[in-house]
């Protein structure tokens, strides 16, 4: 088993950060709807390129897995890449983090993992070296590893944000740090910065816990 450095919590923040971030400009771009998303305690993402990951961050542990479809190994077993890992993190991962790398694999479904890390939020390991992780996977994670401001720069430039968005999005970010998961209500002014499909914002700012008046 083998401690990695990332910090459980910049983590948890910069997954933050992309869904909100996703949840203000995806009305623009709602063929990238299923990129960021929540749900309940797991944070999804997908790059569109053959890689998704999904991160639990339940209130005592966090587990990521990740597939990348060009590194897998069919014959794997995804509890194989958990070896280390005390039974609660297992049990987690079973009921929650696995069920969203599910496949089919010569006719029956299972979870399909290429790489996985977990811990608590004190700290973070796994059955791979970091560089390891990053290489089967692990790099669909780069830019909610950054700090908030440079991950903000490469988020402008992924969704062309303008000012307006970018003074929102940091708003929410704050506010939604703060507010122990209860509801964020958006005021009309707000509104107006969802540009394009409106609905498809709501719906991905809901999973966040964040609703229109």
């Amino acid at each position: 088993m083998i401690e990695i450095n990332i910090n459980p919590k910049q983590l948890y923040e910069g997954c933050i950060q992309a869904a909100l971030t996703h949840a203000i400009a995806v009305g623009m771009y709602p063929e990238l709807n299923h990129e960021h998303s929540w749900d309940g305690i797991n944070y999804c993402t997908n790059d569109s390129q053959s890689c998704r990951a999904t991160i639990t961050f339940h209130d005592k542990y966090i587990i990521a897995v990740f597939q990348a479809i060009d590194k897998v190994n069919w014959n794997a077993d995804a509890l194989d890449f958990f070896d280390g890992a005390p039974k609660e993190i297992i049990e987690i991962a079973e009921k929650e983090t696995l069920q969203y790398v599910l496949d089919s694999v010569e006719g029956s479904v299972k979870p399909v993992v290429t790489a996985a890390f977990w811990g608590t939020w004190d700290k973070l390991n796994s059955a791979q070296s970091f560089d390891s992780i990053v290489e089967n996977g692990g790099h669909i994670i780069r830019s909610q590893l950054l700090s908030f401001n440079d991950a903000m720069d490469e988020w402008r430039d992924y969704y062309d944000l303008d000012s307006k968005q970018i003074s929102l999005i940091k708003k929410l970010f704050k506010a939604k740090l703060g507010s122990n998961d209860d509801s964020l209500i958006l005021n009309d002014d707000e509104i107006k910065l969802l540009y394009g499909d409106v609905d498809e914002c709501l719906v991905s700012l809901g999973e966040l816990n964040i609703f229109r008046a």
